[in-house]
């Protein structure tokens, strides 16, 4: 081994220092959030690549010193990372957690707490460092076992908002366990002459690999800069959202609903412009995204983009309507999600206690929502099409098991092509289920474009005409 040799392999563990830091401390800012973010998936793919070569080259090393164990669960490891890898990328490609997942991540986790126990021992445990190194590695794999264990115990949304709350921590003290190979490196390094009696033929091969190094930094960088931008504007475009919620709901009513099982939705209500209790409104039910702290009563209601448009300007006055916001509690949704929490039968009975005020016409309910919000508005057409007259689902998804449910609603749906945060398929499944159930539903994709279509939604021609056009019969 050369000095080049431990100077190249330090530069790539310090490649990963800095990626995984910088990954830490958007998670922080950001949350489970940062991985819907489109250039994290190439910075993903920039680190695992990284890691690879440097896994590469640490088998090298093993195998000069001598230390077996730890050449052989270094393979394993390898092996283990690449098919892990490979079914993060696809869980974050198609936003779907891969079938494969939880098994491939009870094996990676097993095969690095091999790894660190050939480090601990003789004859890799003769080196401080590497000891040092084993050691920290069972630390940090102890937090996913016990996550694991929780998952597999109680695969519940509940559980997984739990443990997010937690991974930004672990994945802080991950990112930091590099540096105890870096120090055994050092220290190789400073105990290794250089190699004097032909220089050219020893380290010419290791020039190709400082130049695949200096170009996966370059990668990293660029990449790495690339997220944060994107995290940037993802909080400030939060902020402003929030902002605009805070005005919105200074606007409306607010109410609570409790069932006769003691069950409770506060929500807000809005009355239509130059209310006439004589007159018959439609009920707009606009379904937020939120899912926010169950104590931000304000912030739960971000999200019913449909409210704030309707709740202001000369479209209040154009399409006069009652406006219900539903509170999104933590750590639920509306339905039309696969295991996670809903509290759609509640908002049902809510909606329904409404039939007491004057002026709401039951014929004329129409309900639309924005991802979360689009999952719930297909979910309620489907369970409860009695109730509603028409929906305008955005990026979201319904279940085509259930598209015959569906038929008699009037539905204009819209999803992005290149959404990378709720799949387009989703959308174009269930359009064309229902069409097959004998349904006639309009469906907008605009091409090039991602999750944050609501504007190019909003000023659709025709598309509010139509929907307060709309009559059960």
């Amino acid at each position: 081994m050369t000095r080049r040799f431990y100077n190249l392999i330090n530069l790539l563990l310090g490649i990963m220092i800095f990626a995984g830091l910088l990954q830490t401390a958007l998670r922080f800012m950001l949350g489970a959030d940062l991985f819907r973010q489109k250039s994290f998936l190439t910075l993903f793919v920039f680190q695992m690549i990284v890691s690879l070569l440097m896994s590469v080259l640490a088998l090298k090393y093993y195998w000069s010193k001598k230390y077996h164990f730890a050449f052989s669960t270094g393979m394993l490891s390898i092996v283990s990372s690449v098919v892990y890898a490979l079914v993060i990328y696809s869980t974050l490609s198609t936003l779907r957690q891969h079938t494969l997942y939880f098994p491939v991540l009870i094996f990676h986790v097993l095969t690095t707490i091999v790894l660190s126990i050939s480090l601990i021992f003789p004859s890799a445990g003769n080196r401080y460092w590497l000891r040092i190194a084993g050691i920290y590695l069972l630390i940090v794999a102890l937090p996913t076992v016990i996550s694991i264990v929780c998952m597999l115990l109680d695969p519940s949304a509940q559980t997984a908002a739990a443990i997010e709350k937690f991974a930004p921590w672990v994945s802080l003290i991950s990112s930091l366990c590099p540096i105890f190979f870096i120090l055994n490196f050092i220290d190789e390094a400073r105990h290794t002459e250089r190699d004097t009696e032909n220089p050219t033929k020893q380290e010419s091969p290791l020039t190709v690999w400082q130049w695949s190094v200096v170009l996966l930094g370059i990668g990293v960088l660029t990449y790495g800069v690339k997220l944060s931008s994107d995290v940037y504007w993802s909080r400030h475009w939060s902020n402003h959202n929030f902002e605009q919620t805070k005005a919105m709901a200074r606007r409306f009513e607010a109410h609570i609903y409790v069932n006769s099982k003691g069950d409770t939705l506060y929500y807000r209500l809005l009355k239509p412009l130059n209310y006439d209790t004589t007159k018959k409104y439609p009920l707009l039910v606009c379904l937020p995204y939120g899912g926010q702290p169950g104590t931000d009563k304000i912030r739960q209601l971000e999200g019913a983009a449909a409210a704030e448009l309707f709740a202001t300007g000369e479209n209040r006055k154009k399409y006069p309507a009652f406006i219900f916001v539903p509170n999104c509690p933590a750590g639920s949704g509306w339905g039309g999600i696969p295991g996670y929490p809903s509290v759609d039968s509640l908002v049902y009975d809510a909606i329904v206690s409404l039939n007491k005020e004057p002026g709401i016409d039951v014929k004329r309910r129409y309900v639309t929502g924005i991802s979360r919000g689009g999952y719930g508005s297909w979910n309620f057409i489907s369970t409860r099409p009695d109730l509603f007259a028409a929906a305008v689902p955005v990026c979201g998804g319904g279940d085509p098991s259930r598209a015959a449910n569906a038929v008699n609603v009037a539905v204009w749906a819209f999803h992005g092509e290149e959404d990378h945060n709720v799949p387009v398929s989703g959308s174009r499944d269930i359009i064309s289920a229902i069409k097959k159930a004998g349904g006639h539903p309009k469906y907008t994709e605009f091409a090039n474009e991602g999750h944050n279509i609501w504007y190019q939604t909003s000023i659709t021609p025709g598309l509010w005409d139509w929907l307060f056009a709309q009559h059960q019969k």
